[in-house]
């Protein structure tokens, strides 16, 4: 995130990380000499703080930064968990600054690349009414994409995004582990499926739901999935079970797809549902 932030010009002012080669390696990256190992050092020479600790360490290290004067007002704070609301941040409320969750929705492994994923990310932003301004200014400098969400909604929000996301690397997992049973190696496997996977992900960009959606429950081909559902049970009934609940929800697609002929949608539903 500060690698983004830097490169549209914001002057980062302090790093502090676990250990000083880490707060070194990070600051290198943007230009800032201020690195160590003490947040509330770092957070007392900036307006705006960004703590990316993982979720779990966020409520602490707001609170032990705030026992330690970290904060006071006019402040910004915020931090880039998608499960978290702002709450975990009333600390630097109680002293007097602004706070707020930032996350972006984007996968993010290394700094550099993630800080030009981000130019096309979009933001979701939960706190108070000053602080959502705030980060509404510093996300369209990035990319533009904001929308504000109210902080019970923020699980499922997250949730959603998990889906979208994780639960399409477990998916293509899965799939690789079925071809790898047809005699394929898992690296040829995972090369079969990547253009595969990024036609998926283009068609939905250019047609949108329910259009996106093909294949054999797409067209209602009953026989094929028949066939599916046969072939899986050689296999783990762990897979055939997802098979079945995902083919679900894809006939509910196909229905709005409106190309099924009449008839189709009972039998698949009487087969993923019935079929033992």
């Amino acid at each position: 995130m500060i690698v983004a932030l830097h490169r549209e010009g914001y002057p980062i002012a302090a790093v502090s990380s676990r250990s000083v080669e880490s707060a070194q390696r990070c600051g290198a990256l943007v230009d800032c000499e201020h690195t160590g190992t003490d947040p509330a050092t770092a957070s007392r020479q900036a307006e705006t703080i960004i703590i990316s600790t993982p979720d779990s360490s966020i409520e602490t290290t707001c609170q032990t930064m705030a026992d330690s004067g970290g904060f006071c007002n006019e402040q910004l704070v915020l931090h880039l968990s998608g499960a978290l609301t702002s709450d975990a941040l009333n600390a630097a409320r109680a002293a007097g600054a602004d706070t707020l969750s930032l996350h972006p929705a984007q996968t993010m492994v290394e700094p550099l690349q993630g800080a030009e994923l981000l130019k096309t990310a979009w933001f979701c932003l939960e706190g108070n009414d000053s602080a959502v301004a705030r980060g509404r200014d510093i996300t369209n400098d990035i990319s533009g994409n904001t929308i504000v969400i109210d902080k019970d909604k923020k699980a499922l929000y997250h949730a959603a995004l998990s889906f979208s996301s994780n639960y399409l690397t477990t998916v293509e997992a899965i799939a690789i582990e079925m071809l790898t049973e047809t005699g394929i190696s898992r690296q040829n496997a995972l090369a079969l499926i990547m253009p595969l996977i990024q036609g998926s992900v283009d068609t939905l960009a250019n047609c949108g739901l329910p259009d996106a959606l093909t294949g054999p429950m797409s067209r209602g081909d009953a026989k094929t999935i028949e066939k599916h559902l046969r072939a899986m049970k050689q296999g783990p009934e762990s897979h055939l079970q997802i098979y079945k609940m995902l083919g679900l929800e894809a006939l509910k697609l196909a229905r709005a797809k409106g190309k099924m002929a009449q008839g189709r949608e009972e039998m698949i539903q009487n087969l993923l549902i019935n079929n033992t």
